[in-house]
């Protein structure tokens, strides 16, 4: 039972603005359509928001993957946008 109040709703569902690892938690099993999500991105500068380092991005989002995985229906999308990571000497 998802106990926060939507951001927004339409007749096609509900949007929920806040921290993620939080509203996840209310969320039953298997009961999403789709998950759009943009993290902070792996940069080689260090932002305001605190992003990771490469070496350590994929540790830092496997409890958001995970918790994903579990409210995603089995029909249901995973969009995950990371179009500005980069590594600075060109290698991938």
């Amino acid at each position: 039972m998802i106990r926060t109040k939507p951001y927004f709703t339409t007749e096609y569902g509900k949007a929920f603005w806040g921290d993620s690892s939080e509203l996840m938690k209310e969320i039953p099993d298997e009961s999403i359509n789709l998950v759009v999500t943009s993290p902070p991105f792996a940069l080689t500068r260090k932002k305001a928001y605190g992003n990771k380092e490469d070496h350590e991005y994929v540790e830092w989002f496997m409890p958001f993957a995970k918790e994903i995985r579990r409210i995603l229906k089995g029909d249901g999308s995973f969009v995950l946008d990371l179009g500005g990571a980069y590594l600075s000497n060109g290698s991938r």
